[in-house]
C-alpha cells in the first residue's frame, strides 16, 4: 500500500469518527494528538485510557490511529478524538496532516528510552510548526514508569524541560494503568474548554 493510499484511507476514516455520529447537544469535540518517538507507548497509553486494557501485542501504528472517548469535565459533555500518530520517520510526511484542527497535544517518551526524550524538542518544533497557536496546551508523558530499574530520565530533568517549554508534565505506566492516565486527558480537556469558555466559542 503506498503512502497516499494509506493516507486517504486514514483521512475517511477520521472523516466518519469525527461526523459519523450525531452530536449530542452541548457536547465539546475535541481532538488531541498524541506525538512522539515510536515505541514508547502512545497507542497502549490510549487503549487504556479509552478501553481500560493493556496488551504487549500492539503492532507500530501505521500512519494514523483514531480512537473516540466520550468524558465528562466540570459538568460539561465532551467527546474526544485521540489520533494516535506514528513516530517512525518513514511516516513524517503523514503527521501533518493529522494535526489541523488539533485541540491539544500530548507529546511522549519513553522513561528507559534517552534518545525518545532527547527528541522532544524536534516533536515540538514539528507540531508547533503546523499549530503555532499557543492557546493549544500541549503535555509531556514520561511513560513506562513500571520498568524503574531501567529508568534513564529523572523526574527533575523531565520536569525542567517541560518547564522550559510550557508544558505540564506527567510520570505514568499504560502497562500499570493509575488515575495519572485520566489526568492527562482530563487536564489538557479542562485548559481546551477554559481557554474556549474565556473566550465564549
Amino acid at each position: 500500500m503506498t503512502c497516499e493510499n494509506l493516507s486517504k484511507i486514514c483521512r475517511r476514516w477520521e472523516f466518519n469518527q469525527l461526523f459519523g455520529e450525531p452530536k449530542v447537544p452541548d457536547e465539546y469535540l475535541l481532538k488531541i494528538c498524541a506525538i512522539g518517538s515510536g515505541s514508547v507507548g502512545k497507542t497502549s497509553l490510549i487503549r487504556r485510557f479509552a478501553e481500560g486494557k493493556f496488551t504487549t501485542n500492539y503492532l507500530p501504528t501505521l500512519g494514523v490511529d483514531i480512537t473516540t472517548k466520550q468524558i465528562q469535565v466540570d459538568n460539561n459533555n465532551v467527546k474526544l478524538i485521540l489520533v494516535d500518530t506514528a513516530g517512525q520517520e518513514f511516516f513524517g510526511k503523514l503527521r501533518p496532516s493529522y494535526y489541523r484542527g488539533a485541540s491539544a497535544c500530548l507529546i511522549m517518551f519513553a522513561l528507559n528510552e534517552k534518545p525518545s526524550f532527547e527528541a522532544i524538542p524536534d516533536w515540538l518544533a514539528e507540531f508547533r510548526k503546523h499549530i503555532p497557536e499557543a492557546s493549544v496546551p500541549i503535555a509531556l508523558a514520561g511513560n513506562k514508569k513500571d520498568l524503574e530499574e531501567q529508568r534513564q530520565i529523572s523526574t527533575d530533568e523531565a520536569n525542567t524541560l517541560a518547564t522550559t517549554y510550557n508544558m505540564t508534565y506527567y510520570e505514568t505506566s499504560a502497562k500499570l494503568g493509575g488515575e495519572e492516565i485520566e489526568e492527562i486527558f482530563v487536564g489538557l480537556t479542562r485548559r481546551v474548554l477554559q481557554t474556549k469558555q474565556q473566550n465564549n466559542i
